[in-house]
């Protein structure tokens, strides 16, 4: 490891990821004394659609988001990976390469553990791999969440349930209402919620107008809360407002 390590308690990290929650003393000095940090700039990927790795991640601070891009350069995002959230569990299982884009939105600190020690201490003890299958579940269902709303949800509602759930993570207060302070471009909000961006600077306009959101300090205030979370209602084909 290098001298960065010193910055972050290594150990209690480990200890606390789902995938080694519950492993003894020795097992995790094992995977810290295997571990090193490196910085990612912003902008840069960790990994890209195909490649392989030998070792596994974990975000120290900064902002990875998952990519599922095309061939002709399309871009979705599957979901936003903050300190403390580990991947590269597709690693693992043999020399399978992965399918998503792990695109590094802020500068990142990443934790690295070589793959062919984390398999040594799954060996020794099994119920890694039972953390491990619990902990890819949970993703699994967090994907089928996002096929649903890209099934059944307009992208309106998809837009709203993004922003909210972005408020519930990084809101602030202010006696004007919820500011979203991260910094979040038309482009990354169309990422997020599966759209074109001109749909959604258009989305964004009409939520403008009715007094719903603006623009302030490069972030988003939320001026009427409750007017955001309706329009993530679903309506009937016949009704106003059921359009994709």
């Amino acid at each position: 490891m290098n001298a960065t390590v010193q910055e972050f308690d290594i150990p209690q990290i480990i200890a606390r990821s789902p995938w080694f929650d519950g492993l003894p003393k020795e097992a995790l000095e094992r995977l810290t004394s295997a571990s090193r940090i490196r910085l990612q700039r912003k902008g840069s990927f960790l990994y890209n659609t195909g490649e392989k790795s030998g070792d596994i991640y974990c975000i120290l601070t900064g902002r990875i988001r998952m990519l599922l891009s095309s061939s002709i350069g399309q871009e979705y995002a599957v979901r936003d990976l903050v300190p403390e959230s580990w991947l590269g569990e597709q690693f693992l299982c043999g020399d399978s390469p992965t399918s998503l884009d792990a695109y590094v939105y802020q500068e990142t600190t990443v934790l690295q553990i070589p793959r062919s020690i984390v398999l040594e201490v799954a060996e020794q003890y099994p119920h890694v791999y039972r953390r491990l299958f619990e902990h890819t579940i949970r993703r699994t269902r967090g994907v089928f969440l996002l096929l649903q709303g890209m099934a059944f949800y307009p992208l309106k509602s998809r837009l709203a349930g993004w922003i909210l759930e972005l408020l519930e993570k990084h809101g602030q207060d202010t006696p004007q209402g919820k500011f979203l302070d991260i910094n979040l471009s038309q482009n990354d909000l169309a990422q997020l919620s599966l759209g074109s961006r001109q749909r959604v600077n258009k989305i964004l306009g009409e939520w403008r107008e009715r007094g719903i959101i603006k623009m302030q300090d490069n972030g988003y205030l939320i001026n009427d809360i409750v007017a955001l979370q309706k329009e993530m209602e679903i309506h009937a084909p016949d009704e106003p407002g059921s359009q994709r």
